[in-house]
């Protein structure tokens, strides 16, 4: 009787936890304030790398050791961080249009700057596969004053090694935030200008096909766009939208849960010891919330 009873017990508690929330209600909770447009969050393992965009300024913030600390400045406006496969942080500039590496022992090195010799435009977003193959978006934004020389903003895929670069696609209007499955067979994109998320099948080569739409969350009603994007181990799709996050299955193209942020959210990173915590750069604000998700590793995929 007893054994039955904590069967049962153990049943309808883990019943209980497949359908709660994934978003730990009442835990959001304000990091870090007072910048002018923050982006690029990415954990480093232990701590949480960001961008200020206009304050040309990287800082890197230590939960529990008070407020964040400046890493480096200038920082060519710097937007997306992400991180090799040996833990060296990766950079999408919209000041240079490269993407950059830096190191504290061998400064700032140029990783990608051109393809087919036309100068990048701004490179928006940053990811790495396991492999070391770089992946990144190259919207307009940062342009400024400097003429564009590409006449379309790209999503790009680049072979450090060997300097192959691989154009994924060139048709998304401001391709943004980007983010690997957990098996990484799949690329998902997230385009601002459409509001629309897309996914692509991924091939070893860095090369594309099957492009598909996974959703459109157009909301005008809403602050916020479509831009920053991360995965979570069950493959469920996470970015920003119009009112805050949302929460996509991409199998059914749904979404499946959504949070509300005090101001318009940008981006977004997996963090904390077991990457359960998602940090989200929100314009002048840095934001913490749990969950019940974990995080498909650094923030490199």
């Amino acid at each position: 009787m007893i054994a039955g009873l904590a069967a049962a017990w153990t049943a309808g508690a883990l019943a209980a936890e497949e359908t709660a929330p994934l978003i730990v209600e009442g835990s959001l909770e304000l990091a870090a304030t007072g910048y002018t447009f923050t982006e690029g969050p990415a954990w480093d393992g232990a701590r949480l790398i960001f961008s200020d965009i206009p304050g040309d300024t990287v800082y890197v913030l230590t939960p529990g050791e008070g407020a964040p600390e400046v890493l480096y400045t200038p920082s060519a406006n710097a937007n997306g961080h992400t991180f090799d496969r040996e833990g060296r942080l990766l950079n999408a500039e919209h000041g240079s249009g490269e993407i950059t590496r830096r190191t504290s022992e061998g400064g700032r090195q140029t990783v990608a700057a051109r393809y087919e010799g036309k100068r990048l435009n701004s490179p928006n977003d940053v990811v790495v596969r396991s492999d070391g193959l770089i992946l990144f978006t190259d919207p307009p934004y940062g342009l400024g004053q400097r003429a564009a020389e590409l006449a379309f903003s790209g999503v790009f895929a680049l072979d450090e090694a060997s300097g192959r670069m691989v154009l994924i696609d060139d048709a998304l209007s401001r391709p943004n935030g980007l983010a690997l499955s957990p098996d990484e067979r799949v690329l998902y994109v997230g385009d601002t200008a459409t509001q629309t998320l897309w996914a692509y099948d991924l091939a070893a080569d860095g090369t594309a096909s099957g492009k598909r739409l996974v959703a459109d969350v157009t909301d005008e009603s809403k602050p916020g766009r479509v831009d920053g994007v991360r995965v979570d181990t069950a493959g469920r799709v996470w970015f920003t939208c119009p009112g805050g996050i949302c929460v996509v299955d991409p199998a059914r193209g749904e979404v499946i849960e959504r949070l509300a942020t005090p101001k318009r959210a940008t981006n977004l990173a997996w963090g904390g010891a077991d990457l359960s915590e998602l940090y989200i750069t929100a314009l002048t604000d840095v934001y913490r919330v749990r969950t019940r998700a974990r995080g498909t590793g650094s923030s490199s995929r």
